[in-house]
């Protein structure tokens, strides 16, 4: 892939945050029984929280009844059943709290896809994404912090913590896992919503629905086909302006079925003298990633791959990304600390910045 590198000037806002730019219905997913009365239309759009992160669902199907609770109930069965970290319930928080080192734990199929994926992701990368990351993410504290109680660390408890840290600790087998260490804990956290997108596709494709729009925080699926075939377009946030402003869009023709992701540092982030400390952990380093870049967004018609690739690359910067997204035959953009933008070639004809 060759860049293509494109110097902004102000552009018109043309949606919220990385969302949509479809016909939006203000229905929030708040209650299932009065949601169970509601009559829905072809292309009504739904809100709500799941996975600790807000989701939003269009459907565009000529019969919609119990379509949205069945799409989302696919998206908090992964979450709440099988990969949730913080869920005491799940299947992963039970690995991490229950795991002997050394020892087999016998996987479900979906838990052993996810985090097979997600390793191969992890290795391919040289550790750039490391699903064992949250020992030092946890000495961090971006994510449970706020603006009064975070400090930055000391870095010897973040020497301490990354004793923990190391995909290559992991090993499957046929049927399960084997964790080689005390004191490791898998996190999803940076795959996990771009799986939902592939759950909610296979989902899709079972019940024949005709297009989709499903967004899972920073992960978002077009599937199929709008009621009046016009083509999706998904904006792109700008790094340094709220989540109304953005850079651009991508516009993918009707009846595309792909997954667009984000990573950026505007995400979870504390300032402190100047520096801007955000959520996104460099293993090597032990500190918030810092390869010059404000955000990652990766097309990819894998969803899981989609989310672990815009990690990756963040953490890398774009001059080592382009190998490893060769790999999984992904696309990308990247938006550096100046807001210049970098695509790569199968992006150059789709993105829009006016």
């Amino acid at each position: 892939m060759s860049k293509k590198i494109i110097t902004l000037f102000k552009v018109i806002v043309l949606s919220v945050g990385m969302i949509f730019v479809f016909k939006l219905v203000s229905n929030i997913i708040s209650n299932d029984e009065k949601n169970s009365k509601i009559e829905y239309e072809s292309g009504d759009t739904l809100y709500g929280f799941v996975m600790g992160t807000s989701v939003s669902i269009t459907l565009y199907h000529d019969d919609m009844n119990n379509q949205f609770a069945s799409v989302l109930d696919e998206v908090k069965m992964l979450d709440e059943k099988y990969i949730s970290w913080r869920n005491d319930e799940s299947e992963l928080n039970n690995i991490n709290t229950e795991y002997v080192s050394g020892q087999e734990y016998v996987l479900s199929d979906i838990l052993y896809d996810a985090i097979s994926l997600s390793l191969d992701v992890c290795s391919n990368s040289q550790g750039a994404l490391d699903i064992t990351i949250r020992p030092i993410a946890d000495v961090w504290n971006i994510e449970g912090a706020d603006s009064d109680s975070f400090v930055v660390p000391d870095m010897s408890l973040v020497e301490s913590a990354s004793k923990n840290v190391g995909y290559e600790k992991l090993s499957l087998t046929d049927e399960g896992i084997v964790i080689k260490q005390e004191g490791m804990v898998i996190d999803l956290g940076a795959t996990g919503k771009g799986y939902a997108l592939d759950i909610v596709k296979n989902w899709l494709e079972a019940n024949e629905i005709k297009g989709a729009c499903v967004s899972v925080g920073g992960s978002i699926l077009v599937y199929g086909n709008k009621d009046d075939n016009t083509p999706w377009k998904v904006g792109i946030r700008d790094p340094q302006g709220d989540a109304s402003q953005m850079l651009g869009y991508l516009e993918f023709s009707s009846g595309t079925d792909i997954c667009i992701s984000t990573s950026g540092y505007y995400e979870k982030y504390f300032m402190v003298d100047g520096i801007r400390y955000h959520h996104i952990i460099d293993r090597n380093t032990g500190m918030p990633a810092d390869a010059g870049l404000a955000s990652v967004t990766v097309v990819c018609e894998n969803g899981l791959y989609s989310d672990a690739l815009s990690t990756a690359c963040f953490v890398l910067g774009y001059e080592a990304s382009i190998a490893l997204l060769d790999k999984y035959n992904a696309e990308a953009v990247f938006v550096d600390k100046d807001n210049n933008i970098i695509l790569t070639d199968g992006l150059t004809d789709i993105f829009v910045t006016e």
